[in-house]
Parts: structure tokens; C-alpha cells; sequence
């Protein structure tokens, strides 16, 4: 069996492009993969094609292991996260044929299943230009629903070092969401790499006083050494590790960085086999590990069959009940977590899923897809947007219309026999 065609979809949401690979064999069955990453739809989508002609077309789809050694080391400049988005898209689907193949749920490939089900905890459900009663109200909602753990951003749009009236106002935000939800659920918040080493220390205090129980990414993730500075007052846990695209650099995060929880992502380190071996290297520490997943449904499932059979993971990232009402349109047997938890599918592959290519067509890239996280800085959606900016003001929505006049992005790139002429 050889790997013959890859295609590669773009589906617009509001906030990014979503990025599919479909592959297909010489046997008639194909795989899906996803390589979505934030803003670099187009690039990411570019890198799947070249690595497809490179390295996979004529290749067996069992040969995963060699295959994804060959895309990382091959290329003069290694991994980084539009390489390894395009590895992860091609990887997935890889995993995919293999387990239809084989009638079997990836899970099974990886080892076996050491979880039935796997707790999710909410994200998406935050509308950061809400006050604090509204978050408080959402959070609620959120609880109803049967999460037992919320993540949310109050610092939206903050630079390294905030007036203190803003930083109070993000707290109080904190101490809404806490006192909405009571005392056991477990409340995350995402500091985005916004922070210097001081004002992330400051807030950390202020954070356990609310009971937090993970502080992420709270300063910019390139340097370790500031990680580990951060304070770590008694009962916060520090979560990063979302930009940390390699095993090889995983170690030194360990080291100087010092996380209390691993978030590798499983597209951006380029795979489902990756981000097991960071989730090892994790675990000789004895830390938890918690994927990383703002992105599609085909993500989601592959991330699933992974954390099923993953010994040290805690808990999964959804959005699934908070973003577009299409996502479990865009694939049959759509993953979705059910009061609170997922159960993992036993369906061959990544859970028995296809792509719905009318809701690809419906909804096409969307060139305004953007989200400005850090507007001190200026915006990502045009002058007019970072003259606002540099006033203190809201930036303009952004653009609702695709700037492509073609829905569906489905460059195929096909295998010739080297012996055809």
C-alpha cells in the first residue's frame, strides 16, 4: 500500500483558518489530519504540499516513524511551527489509514488504552470585553454544563507591564468567576506569554489568594531561564509548554522553566508520536501533561486517541461546546465531551471520521481571521485598526467576507511512478 494523493482544505472560522490534509492510497482508503495554526493558514497549507511531494507520496502509510524523521531532519531549518503543523496534518492522517486499515482505533497503535474517558475542561466561553458579572454568569453556565475546570484570559490585549488598574480589573474578573463557581472547580488562567517576570510574580500572588489553579504561559515563551523566575506562590501551578515545538528542547523547559503541568501541542511539535514521546519525557519528572487544542474537530480527535493512551495526562483543552455552531458538521462521529468528559471513541482510525466537503465549501478562508491578543503593540487587522491601537481604543471587528474567490483550497499533489515517463 502506498500513499498516492494529499489534499489540503481551508475552512474559515472567526478567529483562524482551520487546515485539513486528506491521503489518500493505491488501496482507496484515506486518512484525515489537521495542521491548523494560529494565523499561518496559508503557509501552513504550502508546507504540506512540499513535504507530501518530498517525502510521502509513494511512501506506505505505515511507515510513520520514518516518514515523519525524514520531513523534521531532512529540512536544513528543523521543525519550528509551520513545519511541524504540516508534519503533524500528514501524520494524523498517516494514523488515521492505519487504523481503518487495520480496523482498529489509533489508541490501539500507540499502545493501548489506559483511559476510558478523559475530563475536559472549558475554554472558549470568556468574552473578554465582558465585566466581571458577565464572566461570572458565563462561568456558571459553564459548571451547569458539567465541567469541573474553565480556562479564561482577563488580561486580553495587556502588554508586559499593565497599568495596575487593568491588572486590578483582570483579578476581580478572577474573584467573580471563583465565588460564581464555588470552591472545586478547577479555575485556569491564561496569561498568553503577555507578562515581565515581575508583573507575572505579582499576579501570581494574587491568583492563589482566588484559589487558580493553573497560572499558563505567564511570561513570553522563548525564554526558559524567566520561566523559572516566575513566582510560585503555595497552591498556584505554573502550565506552559504550548510553544515549545520539540522534544529536544522539552529538557531545558524542564530544567530552568520549571512547569508544575506539560502542555505540549500536539500538531505544533508535529505529531501524535512527538507529543507521546514529550508526554515521557514528562513523566520522568513525575508531571501531569494536558495537550494543547484551540483548534478543529479532526485535532480533537486524534488528541483524544492520543490522551487515551497517554499514562500521565490530566485533563484536555475543549472548545468544542463554544465555538462555531458548524464544528460537528465538518466530520462524521464528531468528538464532543458530554457532561464534562470525553469518552473516547473505540471506531477504527481516529474515530471512524470523514470530512464533510459541503460544509468546507460553505464556509471558505476567511483572510480577516485574526485575533489581535496583545493591542498595546498595534493590531493585526490594518492601519486603521493600529491607530486605534496606539489611542487605547477598540480595534474594528474583523473582516466577516473571505478574501479567496475559491472556497475550497484542494491543491492535490499526486504520485508518478518513477519508472512512468
Amino acid at each position: 500500500m502506498k500513499v498516492t494523493r494529499v489534499e489540503v482544505f481551508m475552512v474559515g472560522r472567526d478567529w483562524n483558518n482551520l487546515v485539513i490534509a486528506r491521503a489518500h492510497t493505491d488501496s482507496g482508503v484515506s486518512g484525515l489530519g489537521e495542521g491548523t495554526m494560529q494565523w499561518q493558514a496559508r503557509t501552513v497549507a504550502a508546507a504540506i504540499e512540499h513535504m507530501a511531494s518530498r517525502y510521502v507520496l509513494g511512501a506506505s502509510p505505515f511507515e510513520i516513524e520514518r516518514v515523519v524523521q525524514a520531513m523534521y531532519r531532512n529540512e536544513y531549518a528543523r521543525g519550528g511551527p509551520v513545519l511541524n503543523s504540516a508534519i503533524a496534518a500528514i501524520e494524523f492522517a498517516l494514523w488515521d489509514i492505519c487504523g481503518k486499515v487495520l480496523d482498529q482505533p489509533v489508541y490501539n497503535l500507540l499502545g493501548g488504552r489506559v483511559h476510558d474517558a478523559i475530563p475536559a475542561y472549558a475554554n472558549g466561553w470568556f468574552d473578554a470585553d465582558g465585566d466581571a458579572d458577565q464572566a461570572a454568569a458565563a462561568a456558571r453556565r459553564v459548571v451547569q454544563a458539567g465541567y469541573k475546570g474553565l480556562k479564561f484570559d482577563p488580561f486580553w490585549g495587556l502588554g508586559r507591564d499593565p497599568d495596575l488598574a487593568d491588572l486590578r480589573r483582570g483579578v476581580e474578573a478572577v474573584s467573580a468567576v471563583r465565588a460564581a463557581v464555588g470552591p472545586d472547580v478547577k479555575i485556569m488562567v491564561d496569561g498568553h506569554g503577555r507578562f515581565s517576570v515581575g508583573t507575572a510574580s505579582r499576579l501570581a500572588h494574587a491568583l492563589a489568594e482566588n484559589g487558580v489553579y493553573w497560572f499558563e504561559e505567564p511570561v513570553e515563551p522563548e525564554n526558559y531561564l524567566a520561566l523559572g523566575e516566575v513566582a510560585r506562590p503555595a497552591g498556584l501551578q505554573i502550565a506552559a509548554g504550548e510553544r515549545c515545538y520539540s522534544r529536544y528542547q522539552t529538557p531545558l523547559l524542564l530544567r530552568f522553566g520549571k512547569p508544575h503541568v506539560l502542555q505540549p501541542d500536539p500538531i505544533q511539535v508535529g505529531g501524535l508520536l512527538e507529543a507521546k514521546k514529550i508526554a515521557a519525557l514528562a513523566d520522568t519528572s513525575y508531571l501531569p501533561v494536558s495537550f494543547h487544542c484551540p483548534f478543529g474537530p479532526i485535532a480533537e480527535a486524534a488528541i483524544l486517541q492520543l490522551n487515551a493512551a497517554t499514562t500521565n495526562i490530566v485533563c484536555q483543552e475543549s472548545f468544542s461546546e463554544f465555538d462555531v455552531g458548524w464544528r460537528s458538521e465538518l466530520i462524521s462521529h464528531c468528538p464532543k465531551p458530554v457532561g464534562g468528559s470525553y469518552a473516547v471513541s473505540g471506531l477504527p482510525g481516529l474515530g471512524g471520521i470523514e470530512l464533510n466537503e459541503a460544509v468546507v465549501r460553505e464556509y471558505p478562508y476567511r483572510d480577516g481571521a485574526v485575533q489581535s491578543m496583545w493591542t498595546v503593540n498595534g493590531s493585526m487587522l490594518g492601519p486603521e485598526a493600529n491607530v486605534a491601537a496606539t489611542r487605547g481604543e477598540n480595534p474594528p471587528a474583523a473582516p466577516r467576507t473571505s478574501g479567496s474567490s475559491d472556497p475550497v483550497h484542494k491543491e492535490e499533489t499526486r504520485y508518478e511512478d518513477a519508472n512512468e515517463a
